[in-house]
């Protein structure tokens, strides 16, 4: 299956998924992040706004770190620090973006990134835009964690020369 096929499938699959579910596995995705030694040592994390039935890390924002969220840009992705009066805009592309005036922050100590599909060499299939990808590239942080649900892994898929392997994965 082409990288297009797998990514329409796993959105198929994903859709299926019950508010429930989201919110059961959620919360098991967050517990093993939180036992994670380097998230417990980890100063500035990167998290992402959940868009549909993608795993909602939310409730970490309730821990003592300095949270930051991305938003697509005209040179790609940026990074800006989580505020509780922090305005959100959607995206072109459907996702909730920070509306930040504060300069973006390009020092993560461990990032949670967005993925449809991780295969078991740790490299990630996003939404075919590439910004995670060529942000890893640039800014690598520290620790890159894939969060998914334990159906989106897959053994293997084609990789092209410009995807990143993760650090890690954690499901749920």
């Amino acid at each position: 299956m082409t990288k297009s096929e797998l990514r329409n499938d796993m959105l198929n699959k994903r859709s299926q998924l019950s508010s429930e579910d989201v919110l059961e596995r959620s919360k098991r995705i967050i517990d093993q992040i939180r036992l994670d030694a380097f998230y417990q040592n980890a100063q500035t994390v990167a998290l992402f706004y959940p868009m549909g039935q993608e795993v909602n890390l939310l409730a970490l924002l309730q821990d003592h770190k300095t949270f930051v969220f991305p938003r697509v840009e005209k040179d790609g992705l940026h990074f800006y620090p989580y505020t509780q009066s922090m305005k959100w805009m959607k995206s072109a592309f459907g996702v909730m973006e920070p509306q930040s005036e504060v300069s973006a922050i390009t020092q993560i100590d461990y990032m949670l990134a967005p993925a449809l599909i991780i295969s078991k060499a740790k490299y990630r299939i996003g939404y075919g835009k590439a910004y995670y990808d060529r942000y890893l590239h640039r800014y690598r942080p520290k620790r890159v964690v894939g969060v998914i649900y334990d159906f989106q892994e897959i053994d293997t898929f084609d990789i092209d020369a410009h995807d990143e392997p993760l650090d890690d994965v954690i499901k749920g």
